[in-house]
C-alpha cells in the first residue's frame, strides 16, 4: 500500500518542483525583458531626440512605406506597374511622396524602399492593403509596411512572408488589423496595441495618448526589423531609383 502513495507523492512533488522552476523562469524572462525595454528605450528616446539634428532631409520623410527584402528592382518596379521610369533622384521622389505613383529606391543592405500615395491607405481600406501585401509577398518575398501619421495619429506596421502574416497590426480612431502574436520589438518598444473593439484611454493634459507614442516608434520598430528610412534616405539622396506605376495602381 505504501508503495501507490509513494509514486504518487513523488509525482506530486516533481510537479510542484516543475511549476515552481517555471513561474521562476517567467519571473526571470520578465525582469529581463524590463530591463531591456529600459535599455533600449532609453537608446532609443536618444535617438528620436537626436534625430531632428543629426539627421536632416531636405523633405521630410514619408508617412507610409514599404521595405521589401530584396535587391532584386526591376522585377518589384514590374510587379508594381509597367510604365517605369528610370533615373528618379531619391530627393524627388521624397518631394514627391504625395502624388499617386511608386517610387523604388535602390537596394541598401538587401532592402528596397517603396513610397508614394499608390500604396493602400489602411485607414481607407484595410482590405485593400492586406490583399496588396499578400500579393505582392508572394511576387518578391518579406514585405513589411510602416505607416506613421503624426498628424492624425494613425500608424500601422506589418510582416509578410510568402503570404504568410507574421504580425500586423493597423490603427486609424480604432485597431483595424491585429493579427499575430507581439514581438519582443515590440514589447521592448513599448508598443502600445490595442484589441479588436478596445476603447482608447481617457487621458489628462499634458499626457499624450498611447497612439501617439506609437507613431514616434515605427521608424524605431523599422529600424530593428528591416531598415531605418530616414538614415537609408540620407545614403539614397544623391542615388537614383525608378518611378513606376499609374493611377490605376500596381499589377495584379
Amino acid at each position: 500500500m505504501e508503495q501507490p502513495y509513494l509514486i504518487v507523492a513523488g509525482l506530486l512533488a516533481a510537479l510542484t518542483l516543475l511549476l515552481g522552476v517555471a513561474v521562476l523562469l517567467m519571473c526571470v524572462y520578465r525582469r529581463h525583458l524590463r530591463r531591456m525595454r529600459r535599455q533600449s528605450s532609453g537608446m532609443d528616446l536618444m535617438a528620436l531626440s537626436t534625430l531632428g539634428t543629426r539627421r536632416t532631409l531636405a523633405f521630410p520623410a514619408p508617412t507610409r512605406w514599404i521595405a521589401v527584402h530584396s535587391s532584386d528592382t526591376a522585377r518589384l518596379a514590374e510587379w508594381l506597374g509597367s510604365a517605369s521610369v528610370l533615373g528618379i533622384p531619391w530627393s524627388e521622389a521624397l518631394a514627391r511622396c504625395r502624388e499617386r505613383r511608386f517610387f523604388i529606391s535602390p537596394p541598401v543592405d538587401g532592402w528596397t524602399l517603396v513610397i508614394g500615395s499608390a500604396l493602400p491607405d489602411p485607414a481607407q481600406n484595410i482590405d485593400s492593403l492586406y490583399g496588396f501585401l499578400r500579393r505582392l509577398s508572394l511576387a518578391v518575398g518579406e514585405v513589411h509596411v510602416y505607416v506613421a501619421d503624426r498628424v492624425l495619429g494613425f500608424h500601422a506596421w506589418a510582416r509578410v512572408d510568402r503570404d504568410v502574416v507574421i504580425r500586423a497590426y493597423a490603427w486609424a480612431g480604432e485597431t483595424l488589423w491585429n493579427e499575430g502574436r507581439m514581438s519582443i520589438e515590440e514589447r521592448e518598444l513599448g508598443l502600445r496595441c490595442r484589441a479588436y473593439g478596445e476603447e482608447p484611454d481617457a487621458v489628462r493634459f499634458p499626457e499624450m495618448p498611447p497612439e501617439f507614442q506609437n507613431v514616434d516608434r515605427v521608424v524605431l520598430l523599422a529600424r530593428r526589423w528591416s531598415i531605418d528610412p530616414i538614415a537609408a534616405s540620407e545614403i539614397l539622396l544623391h542615388e537614383e531609383g525608378v518611378q513606376s506605376g499609374d493611377k490605376d495602381g500596381p499589377a495584379t
